[in-house]
């Protein structure tokens, strides 16, 4: 059963539907205890009878519930209302990146930012034993002031939580699985959400998953089997050194993969910068000075999101900043001293007086003609 916006049940005020999917309705709710927006998530009642579903809502309930960071969605409350069991999360403002790379690819300075966040996120998981198992591109959020969230723990497990799946079966969205997940070994670690992370950002920077094909057997085979090409073989803007880590980062056997999260994003970090240096050498303006009374008006600053309904991302072309820049330097004013004002008036007086004699004379040349 859904429950009917602007009614108010167990404490909650419906107020939308933000999303439908198989396994539930998510709503945006008002906790009326605290006066707080929140999602709640509700797995249907029809998916009662089915105990392993339940008892994934449940895990997940308990393994998302013990993380605290900036960059995981919180967990608020597991309850059950009217014979529907639910859960409330932190109610965030944003675009899932799988919607934003809809449109293609994004810079990868942009990109970057928004994995070393999530590798934030994934290295606090880890460090409480929580392996997320489900790191693709719908399950990160990102709000318009840049910031990466992370969500999905539908799949997470610690190494004491029950096996819900048999052992040898593969579980996981097939483009963004690990090799171990494609053979269905038991006791993934860290590196396999690191592998996860390593598809994304191919993804993200690209606009090209590292393997396709018409099959999701065929995809899974080429996770265990296939070397994907180097990011910078699609586009030659990406740098050799952010190719280097997103490839070591996809490495088939696990112990050739960054050891940590940590380690991941320190390596991010320094391509970045090092990127980032190249960038600004090349792009660093010949020093001019600039009159404080007739320089341009600043450049007026475009949202990069808009949020809708969906929190829909509208891009903005990256060559408007490029032609307002350009714009904004030819209008600016050189300011002259005042000896540069005082010659140039002596030097304008001077020619004046020579086309004034100038003048003058054939003035005079012609009147003598006429008498």
């Amino acid at each position: 059963m859904a429950f009917e916006i602007g009614t108010t049940i167990g404490g909650y005020e419906f107020v939308d539907i933000l999303d439908n999917f198989k396994t539930g309705v998510l709503y945006k709710v008002r906790n009326v205890r605290f006066g707080r927006l929140e999602m709640l998530r509700v797995l249907p009642r029809d998916m009662q009878g089915d105990q392993d579903r339940v008892d994934r809502f449940l895990r997940e309930t308990k393994v998302h519930g013990r993380l605290s960071h900036p960059n995981i969605i919180t967990l608020y409350n597991a309850t059950e209302i009217e014979g529907q069991l639910v859960m409330t999360m932190e109610l965030v403002e944003g675009t899932p990146l799988a919607w934003r790379l809809e449109s293609g690819p994004i810079p990868y300075l942009e990109a970057v930012d928004y994995m070393r966040q999530i590798l934030s996120a994934l290295g606090y998981a880890h460090t409480q034993s929580i392996v997320h198992r489900d790191v693709t591109p719908a399950n990160i959020l990102v709000t318009p002031d840049k910031r990466a969230m992370l969500s999905g723990f539908g799949m997470a497990k610690s190494p004491t939580d029950p096996n819900l799946t048999q052992t040898g079966t593969a579980v996981g969205v097939a483009q963004y699985m690990s090799p171990e997940q494609v053979k269905g070994v038991a006791g993934l670690d860290r590196r396999s959400d690191i592998y996860s992370l390593g598809v994304v950002l191919y993804e993200a920077i690209t606009g090209k998953l590292p393997f396709n094909a018409s099959s999701q057997f065929e995809v899974m085979l080429a996770h265990v089997n296939s070397v994907p090409n180097a990011p910078s073989s699609i586009d030659p803007n990406i740098p050799e050194e952010l190719d280097r880590i997103i490839l070591t980062a996809l490495e088939k056997d696990p112990s050739q993969r960054f050891g940590t999260a940590n380690e991941f994003s320190d390596a991010l970090a320094e391509a970045a910068q090092a990127a980032q240096e190249r960038t600004g050498k090349k792009s660093l303006p010949k020093p001019m000075q600039v009159s404080t009374r007739h320089s341009a008006p600043a450049p007026v600053r475009v949202a990069a999101a808009v949020q809708t309904d969906r929190a829909e991302w509208i891009p903005v072309a990256a060559s408007a900043g490029k032609k307002s820049g350009s714009q904004m330097n030819q209008s600016q004013s050189r300011e002259w001293t005042f000896g540069e004002l005082f010659l140039g008036g002596v030097v304008t007086t001077i020619i004046l007086f020579f086309v004034f004699f100038a003048l003058m004379t054939m003035t005079g040349t012609r009147l003598s003609a006429g008498h």
